[in-house]
C-alpha cells in the first residue's frame, strides 16, 4: 500500500532504539493508551532509551523482556513523498520511499494519506 506525505515531519530521533530478542530492559512509562501513540512503551537500557512497541515486550513490574528485535529508524518527511508501507503498527508504518534509497524506517500514519 502507498501513502503520500501531507504533513511535514522532522522529528526523528539522532539515536533510535536498537533492541534485540532476549535482551532486558528498565520499564519508565507507558504513553496514553486514549492517545494518538497507544501501545508504546519508553524504555532505558545500557547507553539506550526510546519508544518500544509493547507487543514486543514482556513486562514484568519495571522490567521488560524483548521479544523480538526492533530498531526505531524514523524518516524525516516532506509533503508530497510517496512511501510503500510494509507493514503497520501502533499508528505507524515501516515503509521505504519511492525514488529515494531502499531504506526502511517508520512513518507517523497522522501525516500520511493513503493513495
Amino acid at each position: 500500500m502507498e501513502y503520500q506525505v501531507v504533513r511535514e515531519y522532522q522529528d526523528a530521533p539522532e539515536s533510535p532504539i536498537q533492541i534485540e530478542k532476549g535482551e532486558k530492559l528498565q520499564f519508565v512509562e507507558e504513553s496514553n493508551p486514549a492517545g494518538d501513540w497507544a501501545n508504546w512503551i519508553f524504555c532505558r537500557g545500557e547507553n539506550k532509551e526510546g519508544w518500544v512497541p509493547k507487543q514486543i515486550l514482556a513486562i514484568d513490574s519495571i522490567e521488560v523482556t524483548v521479544l523480538e528485535d526492533y530498531f526505531a529508524k524514523e524518516h524525516n518527511l516532506e509533503v508530497g513523498e510517496i512511501l510503500v508501507k510494509e507493514h503497520e503498527l501502533n499508528g505507524w508504518i515501516w515503509c521505504k520511499k519511492l525514488g529515494s534509497s531502499e531504506e526502511l524506517a517508520w512513518a507517523p500514519l497522522n501525516h500520511l494519506s493513503a493513495i
